[in-house]
């Protein structure tokens, strides 16, 4: 299945590194950070198929699909996105995707949906995971299934990574007097990292942020972001006691 190629296409680094690991054990790949760099990687080469996250700077995920559809490119492209509702998703399918998965992503649901389009097309079976948000720090049961694809150092990074992302938010945090559109895109990153890596008390906060912001309820957005915050300092204690990673 190595003759199979993959566009990774996603501006989260952290996002992009882990579809990256769990793509290369079985395709080849190539990756972009953003639809212009999609855009011209599809023009020079073949793809089997193409990953699509949906908000990136410079191009967004939409707009590049439709460039590459023009152009003549037959190969799937497959909306990676953090909707949820089902209309979004309907929308997607609409405009030329030819399938969508969620952020935060799980292994094994995600890696059948690309073997099912590599080997001929959309699974009619296929359902979505709902991501629950549980009261543990970190969910051991994510963590064994990221381990199940990657070695204990690679998942290791990634939880640096994740933690360097999480020191990030909370300088935004400490600096902005009020919620401002950098701290929220940010959040919206955060929220999906840590649902995908299982740290799910600050997925489910983040996400709480994420809604008061959208509705400009202010009144449990500042209790909450401060709430975040704590979270964040909650599962990097934990993390430095755990033993998980070590070989």
């Amino acid at each position: 299945m190595k003759s199979k190629k993959v566009l990774i296409v996603d501006d989260n680094d952290l996002n992009r590194k882990l579809f990256e690991n769990l793509i290369g054990q079985i395709f080849s790949f190539e990756s972009a950070k953003n639809g212009l760099e999609a855009v011209a990687l599809a023009e020079a080469q073949n793809f089997d198929l193409i990953l699509m996250d949906i908000q990136m700077p410079k191009m967004d995920g939409i707009t590049a699909m439709k460039i590459i559809r023009q152009r003549n490119t037959k190969c799937p492209i497959i909306a990676v996105t953090a909707y949820a509702e089902e209309s979004d998703r309907t929308s997607f399918l609409q405009q030329g995707f030819d399938d969508f998965i969620t952020k935060p992503i799980r292994p094994k649901e995600f890696l059948h949906l690309v073997r099912s389009h590599l080997s001929g097309g959309k699974d009619p079976n296929r359902t979505t995971t709902v991501i629950e948000v549980a009261e543990d720090i970190l969910d051991k049961k994510i963590v064994d299934q990221l381990l199940k694809y990657n070695s204990n150092s690679v998942i290791g990074k990634v939880f640096d990574d994740f933690l360097e992302e999480c020191a990030e938010v909370v300088v935004l945090i400490d600096s902005s007097s009020e919620h401002t559109s950098e701290l929220i895109e940010k959040i919206h990153t955060l929220k999906g990292n840590s649902g995908t890596l299982g740290a799910m008390r600050i997925y489910g906060s983040a996400m709480k942020v994420e809604e008061f912001s959208r509705k400009a309820d202010y009144s449990q957005f500042n209790p909450e972001i401060q709430n975040l915050k704590n979270e964040i300092f909650l599962f990097r204690d934990f993390l430095k006691q755990e033993t998980i990673f070590e070989p």
